[in-house]
């Protein structure tokens, strides 16, 4: 029985798209035979986590009340009506990222001990925060096998603004070059990202994407969520958080009810999940009445609910300026079965319902292009093929990990 440790700031039971993944795979990898430690923080909450043999929870300056931003990151939990906070000062000063001074001085220690009382064969490290593979470069350092985990990219594509000074430009880089060259394998969540390491660093670079749970079934319903007489598009979960707007959308909205009233009436876009006061004031315009709702922050088993009881879904990106982006609903989509509508044709999101044949993609910023697609969702709605969708399920995708921790220890 291989023993792998799994390293992951960010673990159940907090209801983050980077604790599905660090579920999916504990659950299943523990199926396969593989004993797995979970090492994570308590920022994330107390408890069991379903196939970890271990769960090591450390301490977090998040919960403490040096977090000045706590707000900020309850918004991105979903929890209460808090809404999203400007980036801090700090975070323009700290490389690769904050985690590197409020979880990493309690992960590392802890990392280590661990690895003088186990003997782990592998070591995962999952990241953002970029910092956590600082983890599996000590460990490597012990003899321990090493794969990196990307959910997004580091230098490539990142979700914060460049650096203002060039010192933490080349600080951010080189460690970057590091985590490549000395991991014995890297795992990138998208192609793009999976690409731009093999050809910037020269690495094996193995792509394996969010996915669903198949045993994961609503325990709840969507009543009283819905306009039975209306086409309903539904968006689940944060938009702000993915640094993407509503607003082309809304302009498309917009047109349709000024271009043809009668066809507006037999549509409505539902949003459910926490919203930014920007997009609460966006969605909830007098002019767009009945034809946008919001239904504030669900239960996950109800959001769940809601996405199979929904005639489509939508998923909302910044289109070119993130190619690499597959956002952890486009999943739960998947597993619902409904047909997919991606803003934004030039990404990785994109590709993936076209190849499964679950939806189409239109422009992220072009409201003609989207009002178009708009009518041919309802006229003309499209039907996944689900043999391919079983590709993107947590079984499958554990399997391939387990692929790679045997070919890394042999």
């Amino acid at each position: 029985m291989r023993s792998v440790l799994l390293v992951a700031q960010i673990a159940p039971p907090s209801e983050l798209v980077a604790a599905r993944r660090v579920a999916g795979f504990s659950k299943y990898l523990a199926r396969f035979g593989y004993r797995v430690t979970v090492l994570t923080s308590r920022v994330s909450g107390d408890g069991e986590i379903e196939g970890a043999d271990r769960v090591v929870r450390t301490n977090d300056l998040l919960l403490t009340r040096l977090n000045w931003r706590r707000g900020h990151f309850a918004a991105l939990s979903g929890q209460g009506g808090r809404g999203y906070a400007a980036p801090s000062v700090l975070e323009r000063v700290v490389v690769p990222d904050l985690s590197a001074i409020t979880w990493l001085p309690f992960a590392l220690p802890a990392a280590m001990r661990l690895a003088r009382e186990t003997r782990f064969d592998c070591v995962v490290t999952s990241s953002p925060p970029q910092s956590a593979h600082l983890i599996g470069l000590a460990l490597k350092r012990r003899g321990l096998c090493w794969i990196a985990d990307f959910r997004d990219g580091w230098t490539f594509e990142p979700h914060h603004p460049p650096w203002p000074f060039s010192a933490q430009r080349r600080a951010d880089s080189s460690l970057e070059r590091r985590v490549a060259h000395g991991a014995d394998v890297t795992v990138a969540v998208t192609r793009p990202i999976g690409e731009d390491l093999h050809t910037r660093f020269g690495v094996p670079a193995k792509v394996i994407t969010n996915g669903f749970d198949p045993e994961e079934v609503p325990t709840a319903d969507a009543d009283g969520l819905l306009d039975s007489g209306r086409h309903s598009l539904v968006h689940t979960g944060r938009i702000a958080a993915a640094r993407s707007t509503p607003r082309p959308l809304v302009e498309a909205l917009r047109r349709l009810r000024n271009d043809d009233p009668a066809f507006a009436d037999r549509l409505e876009v539902v949003f459910a999940g926490p919203l930014s006061a920007e997009e609460n004031a966006l969605l909830d315009a007098p002019d767009l009445s009945g034809l946008v709702r919001t239904v504030g922050t669900l239960e996950r088993t109800r959001a769940l609910a809601l996405q199979r009881a929904a005639d489509a879904l939508l998923v909302v990106t910044e289109g070119a300026r993130r190619r690499s982006v597959a956002t952890g609903k486009l999943f739960e989509y998947l597993a619902a079965g409904r047909p997919v509508l991606v803003l934004g044709e030039e990404t990785e999101a994109a590709r993936i319902v076209g190849e499964t044949g679950a939806g189409f993609a239109t422009s992220a910023e072009d409201p003609v292009a989207i009002a178009a697609a708009l009518r041919r969702l309802v006229e003309s709605p499209p039907k996944g093929r689900l043999d391919a969708v079983d590709d993107y399920s947590y079984p499958e995708l554990a399997r391939r990990l387990a692929e790679l921790i045997e070919d890394v220890c042999a």
